[in-house]
């Protein structure tokens, strides 16, 4: 892979690239809290075939931190990478990588082709949503000891051992349910990512509720639903929402699985068949 510096009107975002040049881009974007590098094994299947590119969004990564995080920052970060590639990609996205993705699929703008979002929060920003899930306490816990570590200048192991030994909505701690790298990958994330994401507890109302949820997608488009009762962004009905307003996605649940399938021990090889089944797929299409 190669590093790459892009320019969002003074925003200097990280970016990196790999693969043939003649290669299909599929452009990568990570969740809150994670960096680019959260794609790696990932990357690393697909490079011999696709043009893989990821990003690190403003405030997160080796990204500058920005005044503003507001949805339509993160998406304009998303527009310059795409500019970047200069060709129709695939747009993979976790989280709210996967929310700024789905508003990128609405849009019907010639650089996205198709898009596969990785549990999205998309109904989350709607008024009572955001309540029944996980992350208020999971994100009120997680800011507050970032805050006060980075305010200390506290050492990557402090990190590490956080996100290795904290419960999670899976059973059991992190280190049951992710590999060393994975864990790695995020304590470091955690470390350099301004902690101003967070919007001081209202990430419902400063970023998810700009989505416009009842909008079609334009684009062939999967969802992976994680379980709703293991932490999932996408809650119990959340999929049939989605099934209304866009009877042509295909929408597949993890059973058992967590918010971060990709990431996940259990269910990487599983993500990474379905996305490439995916890619597949466009071909005839």
């Amino acid at each position: 892979m190669t590093d790459l510096s892009l320019d969002n009107d003074g925003i200097r975002l990280a970016a990196s690239v790999g693969g043939p040049t003649d290669g299909e881009p599929i452009l990568f974007l990570h969740g809150l809290s994670l960096s680019r590098d959260t794609w790696q094994e990932i990357g690393d299947r697909l490079r011999d075939r696709y043009r893989v590119w990821t990003l690190d969004f403003r405030g997160h990564g080796h990204s500058d931190r920005a005044a503003s995080y507001a949805l339509a920052d993160y998406v304009s970060d998303a527009q310059t990478a795409l500019a970047a590639i200069g060709r129709p990609a695939v747009i993979v996205g976790h989280s709210l990588g996967g929310c700024v993705a789905g508003v990128l699929a609405q849009c019907g703008d010639a650089s996205v082709r198709a898009a596969f979002l990785e549990d999205p929060p998309w109904f989350l920003g709607q008024p009572g949503e955001w309540e029944k899930s996980a992350f208020p306490k999971l994100f009120a816990i997680v800011s507050a000891r970032q805050a006060a570590w980075q305010q200390a200048h506290a050492p990557l192991g402090t990190y590490l051992a956080f996100v290795s030994d904290s419960p999670t909505p899976m059973g059991g701690i992190g280190s049951d349910h992710f590999g060393s790298r994975h864990l790695l990958s995020h304590a470091s994330a955690l470390q350099r990512q301004d902690g101003r994401c967070w919007a001081d507890g209202d990430v419902a109302g400063s970023v998810l509720a700009a989505i416009p949820t009842e909008r079609e997608f334009l684009c062939p488009v999967k969802i992976i639903q994680a379980d709703p009762g293991s932490g999932a962004a996408l809650l119990e009905g959340h999929e049939s929402r989605f099934a209304h307003g866009n009877p042509r996605a295909d929408i597949v649940r993890y059973e058992g699985c967590g918010h971060s399938p990709h990431r996940a021990i259990a269910f990487a090889q599983r993500f990474a068949a379905d996305l490439e089944a995916f890619l597949l797929s466009l071909r005839s299409k």
